[in-house]
């Protein structure tokens, strides 16, 4: 029987979009590994960041169209890498974060959310390394970031949303061809 992701995957095709090679060696440079690392590839497809990963490292991949799921995989790595599928975002980033305390994800601009960035935050991961790209053919800018457990973080993020500095609540201020800079409740 197939994993219904599996199903989710073939339905939506934009979660198997192959990540362009000098991005995926990109993505590596940026996270320093060390000998005998063990390093995961999570949704391997071509395996552009597999067969890249250096001699050096201790090499594991999951690909649910070859019958390795990343959702079961339980293993604690050193370092995650990879292109997770778009429509699973959250779940996948969830999984991530109870099996390394390290990893570094291409996000379009869309997907580096506020709530999904303090929801890593907030389990004590950091942004360590942020580097912004464009693909051509992808969905405008993206960008690649590396996260750490308990390490200094070079961004911070807002957990809630400003409000109106002069009414403090969510106005119509900026909405509906009202002016920016005019509070609609005063």
């Amino acid at each position: 029987m197939r994993n219904k992701y599996v199903n989710i995957q073939k339905k939506n095709k934009n979660d198997i979009i192959y990540t362009p090679k000098p991005v995926a060696l990109k993505m590596i440079e940026m996270c320093d590994l060390k000998k005998g690392n063990i390093v995961l590839d999570p949704s391997k497809g071509a395996g552009v960041f597999y067969n890249n990963f250096p001699d050096y490292v201790n090499k594991e991949w999951c690909e649910i169209e070859e019958g390795v799921d990343f959702f079961k995989y339980n293993k604690k790595v050193d370092c995650i890498l990879g292109n997770p599928p778009y429509s699973l975002w959250t779940k996948w980033i969830k999984h991530t974060l109870t099996i390394t305390d390290k990893f570094c994800y291409i996000f379009g601009t869309a997907n580096a959310s506020r709530n999904r960035l303090n929801m890593i935050m907030k389990e004590g991961f950091s942004i360590t390394k942020i580097h912004l790209l464009e693909i051509d053919w992808w969905f405008g800018d993206s960008l690649i970031i590396v996260f750490e457990k308990n390490k200094p973080s070079i961004m911070s993020v807002d957990d809630k949303i400003i409000l109106c500095d002069l009414c403090g609540s969510r106005c119509k201020r900026g909405r509906a061809g009202n002016d920016f800079n005019k509070c609609t409740k005063i």
